[in-house]
């Protein structure tokens, strides 16, 4: 395991050799479903506070609902602000129950797609490789797990992904487990807890 404050290596569950703070025996990385929720909330609010200012500056916000009313068009109207909202919801939904579990004998990760484990001893190769946002399972809206990621406003990680490789299975097949940009929150401390263990990722073009 790695010290979370100087970034030693040193065994789960013992001081940090070099600055004393305790090591964690575990390390837990959740998914990015609320992540996206927050943002897709904020979006509808913006919208909302936008169709106010423009309401005011005109007839009203009163006025302008029962204009909206009469004419048909508040539903549609009302479908375009609870749109992100429930697309918001519906990654939540797919993520909650994501999570990277890492210790000193392996990595586990529970996730929509299913469970998943290696351990450090039967991981045969550690590979990354670019991949853009629109190619993850999550697709296109992965872009947003830049935005106000850790309490920054705009975070420029790379969209690369991970690959870790394991043993062949009954039919002959590498087990791996794919961790993509976009999914797993703070991944830059995931990969650096991984190179640990495995050393640097091999490069893929």
């Amino acid at each position: 395991m790695l010290c979370p404050e100087c970034k030693c290596a040193a065994v789960g569950g013992t001081l940090c050799p070099q600055c004393g703070h305790p090591v964690p025996e575990r390390e837990s990385f959740g998914g990015q479903g609320s992540h996206y929720l927050r943002l897709l909330i904020a979006t509808t609010l913006v919208l909302f506070l936008v169709f106010i200012l423009v309401a005011d500056s005109g007839p009203g916000f009163r006025a302008s609902v029962q204009r909206l009313y009469r004419s048909g068009w508040i539903w549609p109207f009302l479908l375009m602000f609870l749109i992100p909202t429930g697309v918001g919801l519906y990654y939540w939904f797919m993520l909650r129950e994501d999570e990277v579990v890492v210790t000193d004998d392996d990595i586990a990760r529970t996730s929509h797609w299913g469970d998943e484990r290696l351990a450090w001893s039967d991981v045969r190769r550690f590979r990354r490789q670019p991949m853009l946002f629109r190619q993850t399972r999550l697709g296109r809206i992965a872009v947003l797990s830049r935005y106000f990621a850790q309490r920054h406003l705009f975070l420029d990680l790379p969209a690369e992904s991970y690959e870790l490789v394991g043993p062949r299975d009954a039919n002959d097949n590498p087990t791996t487990m794919l961790l993509e940009p976009g999914t797993i929150a703070d991944m830059p401390w995931l990969v650096q807890l991984i190179e640990e263990r495995l050393g640097p990722p091999l490069e893929d073009a």
